[in-house]
């Protein structure tokens, strides 16, 4: 059987020494997030290739788990098999961005999330999800109202509006730079029609902002 066509990487093992991170690589993890990946690296040991471009020496994809690897290796000293591309320092810009841009990598089917986590016996500390995450899924599910008893939750609440304010803020300024109509109105017949939409498209019934590829999402399943 012929490999695909559109495999563009090759794998090799190379010395982690010969691993540069990409010094434009955007983005960020909170101590939080590290240590939650540092303990799933460390419980079942690296388990996807890291994106290597042997043109430039630049690490393409997986500045993370290169950091967590790192700590758990206690030093640099070691080597590891990589995907390896042969790309220009443009196309690499670009792979780096489209490799974690989550806007292409789809949404969760909460329903069968929870499912996972029941016939598995998962906990959402298995599966690497903050309370935070938590809230911003499943708000308004009783399923999951346990959760937000926690000693903490009144903190949380605050954090999540604050990030909430910021997206919202963030909006505004994309909005006003752009010059352009790009919002719609919807309108419910009640508040618990509105509550059952967003339980359907599996957004949290806070949210304020729902995009054009959620409504297409669950406008496809029918």
């Amino acid at each position: 059987m012929a490999k695909s066509k559109y495999q563009a990487y090759d794998t090799e093992t190379i010395s982690r020494k010969d691993i540069k991170n990409a010094p434009y690589n955007p983005r960020i993890m909170d101590q939080g997030a590290k240590r939650r990946l540092k303990s799933a690296i460390k419980k079942h040991g690296l388990v996807s290739a890291l994106t290597w471009n042997k043109r430039t020496g630049n690490l393409v994809g997986g500045h993370q788990r290169l950091e967590q690897l790192d700590a758990l290796e206690r030093s640099d000293d070691y080597e590891l098999t990589v995907c390896v591309v042969d790309v220009d320092e443009q196309e690499e810009a670009e792979l780096n961005v489209q490799l974690n841009n989550p806007s292409m990598q789809g949404d969760w089917d909460l329903d069968k999330l929870a499912s996972m986590a029941e016939d598995f016996d998962l906990t959402f500390d298995d599966m690497g999800f903050t309370q935070t995450d938590i809230d911003f899924m499943f708000d308004g599910d009783d399923r999951f109202s346990k959760l937000f008893e926690e000693p903490d939750a009144a903190q949380m609440k605050q954090d999540i509006e604050k990030v909430k304010e910021a997206r919202k803020k963030g909006a505004e300024r994309l909005q006003e730079r752009n010059n352009i109509n790009w919002y719609a109105v919807v309108v419910f017949e009640n508040e618990q029609d509105r509550t059952e939409f967003f339980k359907e498209i599996s957004v949290p019934r806070t949210e304020e902002y729902i995009t054009a590829d959620e409504i297409r999402r669950i406008a496809g399943q029918r």
